[in-house]
């Protein structure tokens, strides 16, 4: 990684901050295959921001050189109505599908411009927001195709446990859904004694 890189963890204030970058890399990034790209896909995406920042439990990590955004990685607490787990082409346990207060956090979105990836950068945004959540597990989705990333977060403790259809206003028609069970590990990582 570059000596002047800085990782900043925060809430809806920062990524407000850093809308624009953020829907900027976005597009950059989610726009190239193997991703799956629909023509409103960047005016979707922004509207999916916005109805996040609302959301009190939402968090952010973000990665700058300079003034320059690099990366991001964000989400929010699974809520206990959560339609999430019934979406799912096969159905899970009730133990695996149960949410409680606090129970799950969705990483939502998770990018890094080209030019930074292989250094070590999607890890460092990866564990500081994970690793600054209370929750007890954490979930994310991820289109089919991008067996790359998949591979990524299998190596980083993910576990695939099925498939979910996609709705209107989602960026592909077809999920795989990822679960890693516990965060202690990454608490860990960043948790003074």
């Amino acid at each position: 990684m570059t000596a002047d890189l800085r990782i900043e963890l925060g809430s809806a204030e920062l990524a407000r901050s850093f809308f624009d970058p953020i829907c900027d890399l976005y597009d950059e990034v989610f726009s190239e295959p193997p991703s799956h790209w629909q023509e409103d896909e960047s005016e979707l995406h922004r509207g999916r921001l916005l109805r996040l920042l609302e959301d009190p439990t939402f968090g952010i990590a973000v990665a700058r050189v300079g003034v320059e955004l690099v990366g991001f990685a964000y989400g929010y607490t699974v809520p206990t109505d959560t339609k999430r787990w019934s979406r799912l082409v096969e159905p899970l346990s009730v133990q695996v599908a149960s949410e409680w207060p606090g129970r799950t956090f969705m990483l939502f979105d998770f990018a890094v411009r080209r030019f930074y990836r292989g250094r070590g950068l999607g890890r460092a945004l990866h564990d500081r927001l994970l690793g600054s959540r209370t929750e007890q597990r954490a979930t994310l989705s991820v289109e089919p195709e991008t067996v790359d990333s998949k591979r990524i977060y299998e190596h980083w403790g993910w576990r695939q446990i099925g498939q979910s259809i996609g709705t209107a206003g989602d960026s592909s028609p077809m999920f795989d859904v990822y679960l890693r069970d516990s965060l202690d590990d990454l608490r860990a990582l960043y948790t003074k004694p």
